[in-house]
């Protein structure tokens, strides 16, 4: 009984590992697996002393964190891609009483010349 349980430990253990690599690589395609697996797992390791899990433990929270990481620059990303599509719409200038004024192409005109 003791040994299976540590092979499950260690199979849980090898697992986050893994995940660590997938969050650090961007693989954010096979976590899903990865946590079907996880949950087969941790069912299989209920009634097991705290103790035991500690190390895997440790290394759930640092993957979290890890994945926390991964969705702060995602957001981050996304909200900067949103600047810099609603800076190619119009643009901001200012007249000379500092009051702001938006370009945009199409409220603009062009005159031409002979």
């Amino acid at each position: 009984m003791q040994n299976e349980t540590e092979d499950r430990i260690a199979r849980l253990i090898d697992l986050l590992r893994l995940e660590k690599d997938v969050i650090r690589n961007a693989e954010f395609a096979a976590l899903p697996d990865l946590v079907s697996r996880k949950e087969v797992l941790m069912e299989e390791l209920k009634g097991t002393p705290a103790r035991l899990l500690l190390a895997a433990q440790e290394m759930a929270i640092e993957n979290q964190r890890l994945l926390d990481a991964a969705i702060k620059g995602v957001r981050s990303v996304q909200a900067r891609l949103a600047e810099i599509r609603e800076a190619s719409k119009s643009y901001t200038s200012y007249d000379q009483h500092g009051k702001a004024r938006k370009i945009s192409p199409e409220g603009g005109s062009v005159e031409r010349r002979a």
